[in-house]
């Protein structure tokens, strides 16, 4: 009866889910504020953790009744035994540090920035949080849920062009100019095509998009709270929106190059090979 109401009231489905798994993830962090008052001071952070493992809770009863799949099989975790998923994953990585190293080293010959030494503990804890819980939170959120709710509407080229569109725009900055954000929202288009493009092979997995994710964010935060400060005056057209470790490159034409050359060739790629 659950899976036929799941079936027939799609939109509903899809509008009211995350205002719901929102709604019971921060009435438990209140909930549990009430009991221990200390954690009011993180409220936000909590909450946004429990919201998560609600998230994931519900993912597996989501996937097996409303998309009629399996969801290891969705996640496409048992495809790393496939040694080409295994290299892929290998290889996201890499490219995630080459392209870190290509934007500092632009950086550098532009003399934007200042080596400094700050490497402590929490710097390197704060690196490995960013890197694990944003590439795989935004991952199974948009390359996994809304791209299978969008499947259920569209035909998966056009859902990945949608899903990567609304990736985009949920990361809109009020605090950003017109300017900044639109550089900022292609910027993001072009990253949420490229790594959910990963998922519309023949072995999809959704752990090769969270290889590159995690490294991407993970890395630059460690370089840039650790090793360098970015001086304030850096051209934001070129680099990318925002000052100092809060400027975003995805969102510099510098990013926006590499985004498209990584997309071209991975199209390539997936046309001429049997992955």
């Amino acid at each position: 009866m659950l899976r036929n109401f799941l079936k027939k009231n799609n939109l509903f489905c899809s509008l009211f889910f995350f205002p719901f798994i929102y709604l019971v993830g921060w009435t438990s962090i209140s909930l549990i504020i009430s009991v221990f008052p200390l954690l009011e001071l993180d409220k936000s952070l909590y909450g946004t953790f429990i919201t998560f493992l609600m998230f994931l809770s519900f993912l597996p009863f989501w996937s097996n009744h409303r998309w009629g799949k399996n969801l290891s099989k969705l996640l496409g975790i048992k495809n790393l035994s496939d040694k080409k998923s295994l290299i892929s994953c290998i290889s996201e990585f890499l490219k995630a540090l080459i392209i870190i190293s290509v934007f500092i080293f632009i950086l550098i010959k532009g003399e934007f920035v200042l080596f400094q030494t700050n490497l402590n503990l929490t710097i390197v804890l704060n690196s490995l949080f960013l890197a694990f819980f944003v590439g795989i939170a935004e991952e199974l959120v948009f390359r996994v849920w809304l791209f299978e709710e969008l499947n259920l509407f569209f035909k998966p080229r056009r859902a990945n062009f949608y899903q990567a569109i609304l990736f985009s725009l949920v990361h809109f900055r009020l605090d950003f100019d017109l300017v900044s954000n639109i550089q900022l929202l292609v910027g993001l288009f072009i990253l949420g095509l490229y790594l959910n493009t990963w998922r519309l092979m023949q072995k999809p997995t959704v752990l090769i998009p969270i290889f590159f994710h995690g490294s991407l964010v993970g890395v630059w935060f460690f370089v840039t709270n650790s090793l360098m400060t970015i001086n304030k005056n850096i051209p934001n057209l070129l680099f990318g929106p925002g000052e100092g470790i809060n400027f975003n490159p995805v969102g510099g034409l510098i990013g926006i190059f590499i985004l498209l050359l990584l997309y071209y060739f991975q199209k390539r790629y997936f046309s001429r090979s049997s992955f």
